[in-house]
């Protein structure tokens, strides 16, 4: 739900062009996905069921899986709906999906690596049952389940690393949508606008004071233009004067 939330408030175009190439990985690697399933299912022919070529085959297939035939397809066919039930989820889990591919790679790994059943006595035999059951030859089938594998496995770790960008990206909208808010919807704050008011006052308060106590000194430091001793004399001198 946030990230539809803030994919809304995002670039409509650009989330709408990375998730139609989720999409693409998506249908790229599901169609991956059922060309690995249509290769295993050659190991199930239900219509040779109670045939000959069927009974043969039981025994080439022990040779070369280590396990007789209805087991080792019946856990074979669970880990292939593991794989695609993880594939075909919309909401993509990386874990998840790596996780059930090994499970189903991991499974073949004995038909992969072992080569024993090129020098066994019974390998014409085995190599005649696999082809009329499968329709391939061994190496065929060997080297096409290699390629299937490889291919889903190469699908998996594409959508892995662009939903990695994915995920990148929304976190990226998503703190740059909370900064956003965070700049717009910032309180004033009170505290610092009173402090600064009274810094102003104490400087007007200061510069009056300064003010005033310059103007009473300089009425201290006022003195007059004349000595009082020279306005005596002076007055003496027009005494003197009108007497005559």
């Amino acid at each position: 739900m946030e990230t539809k939330d803030t994919l809304s408030s995002c670039s409509n175009s650009e989330a709408q062009q990375m998730q139609q190439i989720q999409d693409k990985a998506k249908k790229s690697c599901m169609v991956s996905f059922l060309q690995l399933h249509l290769h295993l299912k050659r190991l199930s022919q239900n219509d040779l069921h109670g045939s000959r070529k069927e009974s043969g085959f039981k025994r080439a297939f022990a040779t070369l899986f280590g396990q007789d035939t209805k087991t080792f397809t019946g856990i074979m066919f669970l880990n292939v709906e593991q794989l695609e039930k993880q594939l075909d989820k919309e909401d993509f889990q990386e874990i998840g999906f790596m996780s059930a591919f090994k499970v189903l790679e991991t499974q073949f790994q004995m038909f992969i690596t072992n080569r024993d059943y090129l020098n066994d006595e019974y390998v014409a035999m085995t190599r005649n049952y696999f082809i009329q059951y499968t329709g391939h030859a061994i190496p065929e089938f060997h080297d096409t389940l290699i390629q299937h594998l490889e291919s889903v496995n190469k699908t998996i770790n594409e959508r892995v690393q662009l939903k990695r960008e994915y995920d990148s990206w929304v976190n990226e909208r998503q703190m740059q949508i909370t900064e956003e808010k965070v700049d717009t919807s910032k309180p004033l704050d009170v505290s610092s606008v009173d402090t600064e008011s009274s810094r102003t006052e104490s400087k007007e308060q200061d510069t009056s004071n300064r003010s005033g106590n310059d103007a009473h000194d300089d009425d201290v430091d006022i003195k007059p233009i004349y000595d009082e001793g020279q306005w005596l004399r002076y007055k003496r001198l027009l005494k003197s004067m009108y007497l005559l």
